[in-house]
């Protein structure tokens, strides 16, 4: 016990992967995981400092906020397999390329958002039209106003 205390009073030293100090990094399960995989002459080397920073750097994150959050898993027997569906608003820094494919994809939308708002907007003129008995293109028709009242 003496020799535990000892080794927690600066900050730099050294803790076996086995002893369990309260409020130890050592009591973190990533970082319990972590040392056990590794060897223990290896592992008795790690300052909690370095421990600390490696969880900083490799831990595991938070559970994300997601408006659909789908998880599950499928199978029989001897198979088995899982399936995620997320869905959310998208918080990290797009790289170039992810901004040029926004980029694209927001220009696409609004192009075809565009498209279908002219043609609602063009055969709702021509059906006013149509109601109002205007020829403006002596016998022809497109049917459309026929079609409908029929």
């Amino acid at each position: 016990m003496a020799e535990q205390q000892k080794q927690v009073t600066t900050q730099e030293t050294t803790i076996k992967p086995t002893e369990t100090i309260k409020g130890s990094i050592h009591n973190d399960p990533f970082i319990r995981s972590f040392l056990e995989k590794i060897p223990n002459d290896i592992a008795s080397t790690f300052t909690e400092s370095q421990l600390l920073q490696l969880k900083l750097m490799f831990g595991t994150r938070a559970k994300a906020q997601h408006i659909v959050d789908i998880r599950t898993v499928m199978g029989s027997f001897s198979w088995s397999y899982y399936f995620v569906f997320l869905f959310g608003r998208n918080r990290r820094d797009l790289t170039r390329a992810e901004q040029r494919m926004a980029y694209a994809g927001k220009l696409f939308f609004l192009m075809m958002g565009s498209l279908v708002l002219f043609s609602v907007a063009t055969i709702t003129l021509y059906l006013i039209k149509s109601f109002l008995g205007i020829d403006l293109l002596p016998h022809f028709s497109f049917g459309l106003w026929t079609w409908l009242t029929e």
